[in-house]
Protein backbone atom coordinates (compact mmCIF):
# COMPACT_ATOMS: atom_id res chain seq x y z
CA UNK A 1 0.00 0.00 0.00
CA UNK A 2 2.75 2.23 0.99
CA UNK A 3 4.39 1.85 -2.50
CA UNK A 4 0.97 2.41 -3.97
CA UNK A 5 1.10 6.06 -2.23
CA UNK A 6 4.46 6.55 -3.22
CA UNK A 7 3.62 6.09 -6.46
CA UNK A 8 0.43 8.27 -6.69
CA UNK A 9 2.64 10.98 -5.55
CA UNK A 10 5.30 10.98 -7.16
CA UNK A 11 3.10 10.42 -10.62
CA UNK A 12 1.13 13.76 -9.24
CA UNK A 13 4.20 15.51 -8.60
CA UNK A 14 5.68 15.57 -12.22
CA UNK A 15 2.77 15.01 -14.04
CA UNK A 16 1.57 18.46 -13.15
CA UNK A 17 1.61 21.65 -14.85
CA UNK A 18 0.95 25.17 -13.59
CA UNK A 19 -2.30 26.68 -14.30
CA UNK A 20 -2.23 29.96 -15.93
CA UNK A 21 -4.10 31.37 -12.22
CA UNK A 22 -0.81 30.33 -10.67
CA UNK A 23 1.68 32.76 -10.07
CA UNK A 24 4.89 32.53 -12.06
CA UNK A 25 8.26 32.06 -10.51
CA UNK A 26 11.90 32.99 -12.00
CA UNK A 27 14.51 30.75 -12.59
CA UNK A 28 16.56 29.22 -9.81
CA UNK A 29 19.76 31.32 -8.67
CA UNK A 30 22.59 30.22 -6.50
CA UNK A 31 20.75 32.70 -3.91
CA UNK A 32 17.63 31.46 -4.19
CA UNK A 33 18.95 27.66 -4.45
CA UNK A 34 19.85 28.29 -0.50
CA UNK A 35 17.43 26.50 1.89
CA UNK A 36 15.87 23.38 3.03
CA UNK A 37 14.53 20.56 -0.09
CA UNK A 38 13.17 17.85 0.43
CA UNK A 39 12.55 14.36 -2.52
CA UNK A 40 11.64 11.14 -2.72
CA UNK A 41 13.00 8.85 -5.11
CA UNK A 42 12.25 5.33 -5.72
CA UNK A 43 15.24 2.33 -6.11
CA UNK A 44 13.79 -0.34 -7.67
CA UNK A 45 11.04 -1.12 -4.85
CA UNK A 46 12.60 1.01 -1.69
CA UNK A 47 11.57 4.16 -1.32
CA UNK A 48 13.88 6.82 -0.40
CA UNK A 49 13.78 9.74 1.54
CA UNK A 50 16.12 12.89 0.80
CA UNK A 51 16.63 16.16 2.97
CA UNK A 52 18.96 18.88 1.85
CA UNK A 53 19.96 21.45 3.18
CA UNK A 54 21.93 24.27 0.66
CA UNK A 55 23.91 26.38 2.43
CA UNK A 56 25.57 29.96 1.29
CA UNK A 57 28.54 29.81 -0.52
CA UNK A 58 30.51 30.16 2.67
CA UNK A 59 29.44 26.45 4.73
CA UNK A 60 28.95 23.63 4.12
CA UNK A 61 25.45 21.56 2.14
CA UNK A 62 24.56 18.09 2.74
CA UNK A 63 22.57 15.29 1.64
CA UNK A 64 21.20 12.86 3.67
CA UNK A 65 19.23 9.96 2.34
CA UNK A 66 16.43 7.82 4.49
CA UNK A 67 14.90 4.18 3.42
CA UNK A 68 11.63 4.69 5.45
CA UNK A 69 11.87 0.43 6.07
CA UNK A 70 14.53 0.54 7.85
CA UNK A 71 15.68 4.06 8.89
CA UNK A 72 19.29 3.85 7.57
CA UNK A 73 20.61 6.00 5.23
CA UNK A 74 23.96 7.98 4.31
CA UNK A 75 25.05 11.17 4.14
CA UNK A 76 26.67 13.17 1.33
CA UNK A 77 28.33 16.48 0.96
CA UNK A 78 28.09 18.70 -1.96
CA UNK A 79 31.17 18.81 -4.05
CA UNK A 80 29.97 20.63 -6.85
CA UNK A 81 27.11 23.38 -7.87
CA UNK A 82 26.04 25.17 -11.20
CA UNK A 83 23.20 27.49 -11.19
CA UNK A 84 23.04 29.15 -14.24
CA UNK A 85 19.65 30.22 -15.89
CA UNK A 86 17.79 27.84 -14.17
CA UNK A 87 19.37 24.61 -14.94
CA UNK A 88 20.48 23.25 -11.56
CA UNK A 89 23.42 20.31 -11.15
CA UNK A 90 24.22 19.42 -7.78
CA UNK A 91 27.10 16.67 -7.07
CA UNK A 92 26.54 15.36 -3.65
CA UNK A 93 29.33 12.76 -2.82
CA UNK A 94 30.20 10.19 0.06
CA UNK A 95 34.01 9.82 -0.25
CA UNK A 96 36.04 10.08 -3.34
CA UNK A 97 33.49 10.69 -6.17
CA UNK A 98 31.39 8.84 -5.58
CA UNK A 99 27.75 10.19 -4.78
CA UNK A 100 24.33 11.24 -6.15
CA UNK A 101 24.22 13.62 -9.66
CA UNK A 102 20.91 15.83 -9.54
CA UNK A 103 20.13 17.63 -12.93
CA UNK A 104 17.64 19.95 -14.15
CA UNK A 105 15.74 23.13 -14.07
CA UNK A 106 14.46 24.78 -10.82
CA UNK A 107 12.30 27.89 -10.20
CA UNK A 108 11.54 29.97 -7.29
CA UNK A 109 12.48 32.41 -4.73
CA UNK A 110 13.34 32.26 -1.22
CA UNK A 111 10.21 31.37 0.24
CA UNK A 112 9.09 28.63 -2.41
CA UNK A 113 11.12 26.82 -4.97
CA UNK A 114 11.80 23.30 -6.96
CA UNK A 115 13.38 21.10 -9.03
CA UNK A 116 12.26 18.81 -11.78
CA UNK A 117 15.22 16.69 -13.20
CA UNK A 118 16.94 13.44 -13.23
CA UNK A 119 18.81 11.72 -10.47
CA UNK A 120 21.82 9.27 -11.30
CA UNK A 121 24.48 7.36 -8.51
CA UNK A 122 27.26 7.26 -8.70
CA UNK A 123 27.15 8.79 -12.40
CA UNK A 124 25.22 11.68 -14.23
CA UNK A 125 21.95 10.70 -15.12
CA UNK A 126 21.20 9.92 -18.76
CA UNK A 127 19.23 12.73 -20.66
CA UNK A 128 15.34 12.20 -20.51
CA UNK A 129 12.29 13.84 -19.08
CA UNK A 130 12.21 15.00 -15.60
CA UNK A 131 11.84 12.11 -13.35
CA UNK A 132 12.43 13.43 -9.63
CA UNK A 133 10.80 16.23 -7.72
CA UNK A 134 12.55 18.50 -4.97
CA UNK A 135 11.10 21.04 -3.32
CA UNK A 136 12.23 23.68 -0.86
CA UNK A 137 9.51 22.62 1.99
CA UNK A 138 8.73 20.21 4.41
CA UNK A 139 6.52 18.71 1.61
CA UNK A 140 7.66 14.97 2.05
CA UNK A 141 7.22 14.95 6.25
CA UNK A 142 3.69 15.96 5.70
CA UNK A 143 2.95 12.87 3.65
CA UNK A 144 2.77 11.29 6.80
CA UNK A 145 0.39 13.81 7.88
CA UNK A 146 -1.68 13.22 5.78
CA UNK A 147 -1.82 9.92 5.23
CA UNK A 148 -2.94 9.97 9.08
CA UNK A 149 -5.52 11.89 8.69
CA UNK A 150 -6.75 10.23 5.76
CA UNK A 151 -6.97 7.22 7.65
CA UNK A 152 -8.84 9.06 10.20
CA UNK A 153 -11.75 9.63 8.30
CA UNK A 154 -12.75 6.30 7.16
CA UNK A 155 -14.97 5.15 9.98
CA UNK A 156 -14.24 2.35 12.27
CA UNK A 157 -15.47 -1.26 11.86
Amino acid sequence: MRQVVLTFVMLACFGSTTPASQQKYPPLTRETLVGTWEGLIGIGTHPVVFHIVIAPLDQDSYLSEIYPDSMKGRLFHLGSCMVADGKVTLHFIESGDYGYWIIGEGHGDNNFAWINGRIGLPNKPDPGPPSFYLEKSAWVRSLGDAASHAAEKIPKQ
